[in-house]
């Protein structure tokens, strides 16, 4: 969500406004906790969102001692969303998107190629993490394919992961957060399979979904304009919500989209319109089939780019929620449906337009609407505004993230029974 948010900004302590008890009426979601024994199927052994056939043996080493593992080797796992049957390695867009490897050996590169621009607004970057430790920041660049991750280590077995902080289309530059995963080169003598977490959730959102600017932290944040190297989806709300309960992560996140109108009355598809995408912004890449991915929990934080300008058509925007709702319920007949909303709207901006309050009178309208219909595992939960300090444009700072995971863990647990 581009531009300015310095009016849209209410005052408020961080407390958790569910349908069932907010003020200003609206809809009335039923909410029947999940019983503990709710059982999720374990992934096959391969444990990616990428089914790629073929030997899982080691590669034959070069004459320097070093392996190349394709990008579509059966143990390397892909998590969130992907284009699987991308020609030269799976392609990754969408913020969050991540790749694991489990190796027994004492060095291990990446092959990337990197689609973004070399600006403050382009350049794209990775969280590495090597065995559980502290992620450290990897930039990459259209002018290097392959990127040292680890040497020198004791010849055992390791853990790696790759995480993508940045979206698909940073800064209106489309299609520049791509990048198309080569493979890798280790000094070892054996892959194995990665064992994920069994629970899943799918976070569906815009820019505050993206971790847009969230590595800042100031009192004025009018001179501070998104850049990459600031944003960070691995510590925003969502990821932090799965890692807080030893989930599986997957976002669909587009700074600016809305449900039925995106940022200021922007061209572009709506964030609906790009759920089937594997890459947005993409021609070429292959659709997403949600069979590859089925999430315990399925949240929905979408109606801020709707109601932050001056111009939203609220019936327009219940139904369009309402149907899609309905769609993601075809996807997932099991999953809980959680409609979230904030924590970037206020009743201060667009003046005299209240739309923190219609916002939330529109969610629960669509909610209460697919609950009517029948569908009772569908609930509703409400970020307060946010208060200063800010990041880049006046988004969530990472503590501001933190909080809103809290929130989301606890309401979960409730829903699930985890």
């Amino acid at each position: 969500m581009p531009g300015s948010y310095a009016r849209f900004l209410g005052r408020s302590c961080w407390a958790l406004l569910l349908a069932a008890g907010c003020s200003g009426g609206g809809a009335r979601s039923a909410v029947t906790p999940r019983p503990p024994t709710r059982a999720t199927a374990p992934l096959p052994a391969s444990a990616s969102v990428c089914r790629f056939g073929g030997s899982e043996a080691l590669p034959a080493a070069d004459a320097n001692g070093r392996v190349r593992v394709p990008g579509n080797h059966p143990l390397v796992a892909y998590a969130g969303r992907v284009d699987c049957q991308a020609s030269g390695g799976p392609m990754l867009g969408f913020v969050g998107a991540s790749v694991r490897l489990r190796f027994k050996g004492t060095a291990v590169s990446l092959r990337l190629k990197d689609f973004g621009r070399e600006t403050p607004q382009s350049t794209n970057y990775y969280d590495v993490s090597l065995d559980g430790a502290v992620p450290t920041l990897l930039e990459v660049s259209p002018a290097n394919e392959l990127y040292s991750l680890a040497s020198g280590l004791p010849d055992a077995e390791h853990q790696l992961e790759i995480f993508k902080r940045v979206e698909a289309s940073p800064g209106g530059n489309a299609g520049a957060g791509r990048a198309q995963v080569l493979g890798f080169e280790l000094s070892g003598s054996a892959l194995l399979p990665v064992s994920p977490p069994t629970r899943r959730i799918e976070v569906i959102g815009d820019s505050i979904t993206c971790g847009y600017g969230d590595e800042v932290s100031t009192e004025d944040p009018s001179n501070a304009r998104y850049t990459t190297r600031a944003s960070n989806g691995h510590r925003a709300y969502g990821a932090l919500t799965a890692a807080l309960l030893g989930a599986q992560y997957s976002a669909v996140a587009y700074s600016g989209r809305g449900v039925s109108r995106n940022y200021a009355g922007m061209a572009g598809p709506l964030l609906p319109d790009l759920y089937l995408s594997s890459v947005p912004d993409d021609a070429s890449a292959s659709a997403w089939d949600p069979r590859q991915y089925t999430p315990d929990a399925v949240i929905i934080n979408l109606g801020t780019n709707d109601f932050s300008t001056p111009g939203v058509d609220g019936a327009a925007f219940v139904q369009k929620y309402e149907q899609f709702l309905a769609r993601l319920r075809g996807y997932y007949p099991r999953a809980v449906l959680l409609a979230a909303l904030g924590p970037m709207l206020s009743d201060y901006y667009p003046p005299g337009a209240q739309a923190w309050t219609n916002a939330r009178a529109g969610v629960n309208a669509a909610v209460a609407a697919r609950v009517q219909a029948g569908d009772h595992d569908v609930h509703v939960l409400f970020f307060e505004p946010q208060t200063p300090p800010y990041g880049e444009d006046w988004h969530p700072t990472v503590a501001t993230h933190e909080k809103m995971a809290q929130v989301l863990r606890a309401k979960l647990e409730e829903l699930l029974g985890w």
